[in-house]
C-alpha cells in the first residue's frame, strides 16, 4: 500500500499495518426552555490517524528529519494512500533517535476538513447580526497588511493574524494577495506585505 505525506513516501517498515478512519458528526445541540432543542450539523470531523514505525538504513536520519521539519512548519500536507487522498496536519511526530541507522517513531495525522464555502447551513440570529453590523461599519472590517517573516507560511499567518485565528483562512488570504504570491501559496518571502480581510 502505498502511504506518502506531501511528496515523502513512507517505505517498508514505516507505514502503518492499517489506517484508521471514521469519525463523527459536529452537532452544535442548543437547549431551550419548554424542552425544544435546536441541532445545527456542522459537518463531519474524522479521528486522527495514528501509527508507528522503523526507519531504517543509511537515510534513516535523513527521512527522519524531512518528517520533522513538515511536523515544524506547520503546513497542511497531502496524505495520500492508493485509495484516498486528503489534507492533514502532522499533530505529533515522536522519533526515538538512537542509531543513524535504525530510528523508531510514533506520528499523529489530524484530517482537515472546511465546508464553510459548501456550507447550506441556515445562519441562526447572531450570524445575520453580526453580518448587518459589519455592512453598517465598513471601515472597521477593512482588515490590515502583514510583513511575511522568516519561516511564515500562509497556515501559520491565517492561524495567528486572522480575526477568528482560522488557519484554514490561508486559502483567502491566498486569493486576496494573489498578486504578490504569484509563485504560488507555498512561495513566501520575507518582507513581502500581505493584506488580511478575515
Amino acid at each position: 500500500m502505498r502511504i506518502a505525506l506531501g511528496d515523502f513516501e513512507f517505505r517498508d517498515f514505516e507505514k502503518p499495518n492499517s489506517i484508521l478512519r471514521g469519525g463523527e458528526q459536529m452537532l452544535a445541540v442548543r437547549q431551550f426552555p419548554g424542552g425544544n432543542v435546536s441541532i445545527q450539523n456542522m459537518g463531519p470531523g474524522y479521528r486522527p490517524i495514528s501509527w508507528s514505525g522503523m526507519f531504517i538504513g543509511n537515510d534513516a536520519y535523513d527521512r527522519m528529519m524531512v518528517v520533522g521539519l513538515m511536523r515544524t512548519a506547520g503546513a497542511a500536507v497531502e496524505f495520500t494512500t492508493d485509495k484516498f487522498s486528503f489534507p492533514v496536519v502532522i499533530k505529533e511526530f515522536l522519533p526515538d533517535y538512537k542509531s543513524d541507522l535504525r530510528i523508531p517513531f510514533a506520528i499523529t495525522l489530524i484530517h482537515i476538513v472546511d465546508q464553510r464555502a459548501n456550507s447550506s447551513l441556515l445562519i441562526d440570529a447572531i450570524d445575520k447580526a453580526a453580518d448587518s453590523y459589519e455592512s453598517e461599519n465598513p471601515a472597521e472590517s477593512q482588515g490590515k497588511t502583514y510583513v511575511v517573516q522568516e519561516g511564515d507560511s500562509l497556515w501559520r499567518i491565517a492561524m495567528t493574524q486572522t480575526e477568528s485565528k482560522d488557519p484554514n483562512h490561508w486559502e483567502q488570504i491566498y486569493q486576496d494577495n494573489a498578486d504578490v504570491l504569484t509563485d504560488g501559496p507555498n512561495v513566501l518571502s520575507p518582507g513581502m506585505e500581505l493584506k488580511i480581510n478575515v
